[in-house]
């Protein structure tokens, strides 16, 4: 009777269990691991009993959250089963890489190789002394391996745990190979004349892969416990994020993406108050010591079988390796009509080889044309839409040029107006945040010598904001003030005399946040102890001297950014001046959003299901200078009108609306008003968004795609805000398309270079992310020009959002099949 090798069936049963957690999560759970649920009522069972209790988080197992949740109210269970998949490509990682390293030196040693042998011996002796965990520790706790993305991050930590770790692997091969090299058919090998190579190759090799293939299974078991090892030191694979927002509880840095370590991270921590939050030290322990057992046992198992007197393991090695010979492959050549079949099946197998790395595997349903999007760009950039400022006539008519073309392709669309103006005293005047143009202006400073110097709008300084008195103030359509421009550092220093009547100019360098909540009638400086001094205008020291331009908005003061060499004698000292504006140029034309509808399949306008709203702002600011337009601004409303051309022409109606918008007032610097596009559109502040109320919206912020110089495409996935299974997976398939695409890219999963948009958007939507380079492009510089625009990372944007809406199995689900919970029992 044949008996069961129970350690193998057993460990493989594990590994089989891990595999398929790894490869198919959502056979496991529907749930989105970076949810966080908020307080609710759940169902928790009590002696027995099923009882209803509020829970707040970490809240405890209930039928809802099998295993409970974490601080930040996730999911404990799902996060496991989708952090199956990086801890095990991390431990199988490690594994490969240290016996990649490991099985040639140990055999080189095992054969002789003196220098080799003492290496290893070295090594293992050190780290006998100083364990591979301490070193991992200091390491591993760098700042530089905590940001890092996920992919990136458990490429780095594979590669220091095996440069720390590969030497006992290779004492172990080294002893397996003096076993083999000992035995007497080796004295015969070496006998007729082989060399070491062929030795090596022929005799060692088919011996010890058995033995690597037991160890390998041994050493993911090793990898394991180091990992969840040093996931009690608090280091572990992924990004992290801050956790400062619960008042009740100490900081700390929480891993953002799922993974085995990150759970466990937190332990010190849970042990001090275990009988309460268990589960969350419990299960994650349960999971590592599962895995660890698992592989330990195939590695066990393995041996066992490969030990056994009727094996013929070494016999079908040896085969294998001849079957590979290049020799042999010519001899079956010559002797065609003899072995045609295995020459045939090895050509075969090379021709695949070839064409599986040659031919893209992962064509595109639909291909973006980037010569449109450019075209869509040049014309946004007309000088005649003089840099498409909002309120301006530019502005409208590039508005206009929009609306045209989405109408050609059959879009049904909307306006969506945003007042500018409002009646105060009598007369008509712009609201705070307004944007507005200042054709001229001019500083005269006082130098030291005597002498005065002109400084020009645009040229020497720039705008802002314009204080809301400037349109009471004026005297010929000028505005004019004086002062002295200094702080109160230099007004201590030199011996300044003010008093109450003083007219001061701040200098400063904290960026003046121009928002609804910043809005104040009178702006005050603390110029000594004794009084406060009322201003009007002040300057900004913190973008250096260097020159660029900034959209003007009406606000508390006249903000003054300085350039060059003004910036340099505000510098050095106080400075006498006076500022002359030309009279504010008033937005001709309200604000508006414009809104363009494609229904889903079966859908209409008045029922749209669920909608995907793709964003991008079209307005953009102007230098006063007609031959100076900046092109980055508009490189979002290009690609966007790309993308919908795409979507117009599809063969069939995608499953889900689609809705794209426009955005006014959005340009750099435009933030944090209801004014702004995405403002107005905020569903706690002015305008309902009524998908979000009925079946939900998913959100795709089109950003910037850089400069010529830029190699890597931003793509931002934040956390949903509604219950939805598949939001994880939604960014995961969008990785996967950058890498069949060979994009370089970054991705970021909380609040990193978010614009206004995805920020106000993001509050309600099933998914949202960002596209584009939006947080690390400088724009409305000299060198923003068509010219250095990234063409290649406009396409790279323009066809991932085609083949998101087109090819990710997550997103085009209806989210009522991701995101019914099922009731499952604890």
């Amino acid at each position: 009777m044949k008996r069961i090798n129970f350690p193998l069936t057993l460990g493989l049963l594990i590994v089989v269990f891990l595999m398929l957690m790894n490869l198919w999560p959502t056979l496991f759970t529907d749930k989105d691991p970076l949810y966080e649920e908020t307080p609710k009522y759940i169902m928790v069972k009590e002696d027995g009993q099923w009882v209803e209790k509020f829970g707040y988080n970490p809240m405890p197992p209930n039928k809802d959250n099998i295993m409970g949740t974490d601080d930040a109210g996730r999911d404990v269970y799902t996060r496991l089963v989708y952090g199956t998949r990086n801890t095990m490509t991390l431990v199988f990682m490690v594994a490969l890489f240290r016996m990649l390293i490991a099985f040639p030196l140990g055999i080189a040693a095992g054969m002789g190789v003196k220098v080799i042998s003492w290496l290893i011996k070295v090594f293992n002796t050190f780290f006998t002394a100083v364990p591979i965990l301490i070193f991992s520790y200091i390491i591993l706790n760098i700042a530089y391996f905590r940001n890092l993305q996920m992919d990136l991050a458990i490429l780095a930590f594979a590669v220091v745990l095996t440069a720390l770790g590969w030497a006992k692997l290779a004492g172990m091969i080294e002893d397996a190979t003096v076993r083999v090299m000992s035995e007497d058919f080796i004295e015969g090998e070496i006998a007729i004349g082989k060399t070491k190579w062929h030795i090596a190759f022929q005799n060692v090799l088919p011996h010890l892969i058995p033995d690597a293939v037991s160890l390998f299974f041994k050493e993911l078991g090793m990898a394991m416990f180091l990992v969840a090892q040093l996931a009690v030191f608090n280091v572990f694979v992924g990004v992290t994020r801050e956790i400062k927002a619960l008042a009740f509880k100490a900081n700390y840095g929480m891993i953002l993406e799922p993974e085995w370590g990150g759970t466990l991270s937190r332990i010190a921590v849970n042990m001090r108050k275990f009988d309460t939050v268990y589960w969350m030290t419990f299960y994650p322990i349960l999971l590592f010591s599962l895995a660890i057992v698992g592989f330990n046992l195939v590695g066990e198992g393995l041996r066992i079988e490969f030990q056994k007197r009727n094996s013929r393991v070494i016999s079908y090695i040896r085969k294998f390796f001849s079957t590979l010979s290049p020799k042999l492959f010519l001899s079956e050549i010559k002797a065609f009509r003899r072995y045609y079949k295995p020459v045939i099946a090895k050509v075969l197998v090379v021709v695949m080889i070839v064409l599986y790395f040659v031919i893209p595997w992962h064509p595109s349903a639909y291909q973006f044309d980037t010569e449109n999007a450019l075209h869509h760009l040049d014309t946004l950039l007309d000088p005649a839409y003089m840099g498409r400022v909002s309120g301006t006539e530019g502005g409208y008519q590039a508005g206009e040029y929009i609306k045209s073309t989405l109408i050609d392709l059959g879009y049904q669309l909307e306006d969506v107006t945003i007042p500018y103006t409002e009646e105060k005293d009598g007369k008509m005047r712009p609201k705070d945040l307004t944007p507005v143009f200042v054709s001229e202006g001019q500083i005269t400073a006082k130098l030291s010598d005597g002498s005065e110097k002109v400084f020009e709008l645009n040229k020497d300084f720039g705008l802002v904001s314009v204080g809301r008195d400037v349109f009471d103030n004026l005297v010929d359509q000028t505005f004019v003030y004086s002062g002295l421009a200094t702080t109160s550092e230099k007004i201590s220093a030199e011996g300044i005399a003010i008093d109450e009547s003083s007219q001061i100019i701040p200098i400063g360098s904290e960026f003046p946040y121009l928002n609804d909540y910043n809005a104040k009638p009178l702006s005050y400086y603390k110029a000594s102890n004794q009084f406060n001094l009322r201003y009007q205008v002040e300057f900004f020291m913190g973008f250096g001297r260097d020159q660029w331009s900034f959209g003007t908005q009406v606000f508390n003061t006249t903000t003054i950014i300085p350039f060059g060499e003004l910036y340099d004698l505000l510098a050095a000292g106080s400075l006498e001046m006076t500022l002359s504006l030309q009279m504010p140029e008033r937005p001709v034309h309200d604000g508006r959003n414009i809104i363009a509808y494609l229904p889903g399949k079966g859908k209409t306008i008045e029922d749209p299901g669920e909608t995907i709203i793709i964003g991008a702002s079209y307005d953009g600011l102007y230098s006063g200078d007609v031959d100076t337009v900046y092109a980055m601004d508009a490189t979002p409303a290009a690609i966007a009108l790309e993308v919908a051309r795409v979507l117009a022409n599809l063969e069939e109606p995608l499953e889900k609306s689609v809705q794209f918008i426009f955005w006014d007032n959005q340009a750099e610097g435009r933030t944090g008003s209801k004014y702004t596009g995405s403002g107005w559109y905020h569903l706690g502040i002015l305008r309902d968004i009524e998908l979000s109320m009925a079946d939900g919206f998913y959100y795709i912020d089109i950003n910037y795609p850089g400069y010529i110089e830029n190699d890597t495409l931003d793509i931002t996935t934040l956390p949903a805000q509604r219950a939805n299974g598949k939001n994880y997976l939604v960014g995961l398939a969008m990785e996967d398309r950058l890498k069949e695409m060979s994009v370089k890219y970054h991705r970021y999963h909380y609040e990193y270079g978010m614009t206004e948009a995805l920020s106000m958007l993001r509050l309600n939507a099933l998914t949202s992310m960002g596209i584009g380079n939006y947080g690390n492009t400088p724009v409305n510089m000299e060198w923003d020009t068509v010219a250095h625009i990234n063409e290649e990372m406009m396409t790279a944007m323009g066809q991932l959002i085609v083949d998101t809406l087109t090819m990710n199995p997550y997103l085009m689900m209806p989210a009522s099949e991701l995101s019914d919970e099922k009731e499952v029992t604890p």
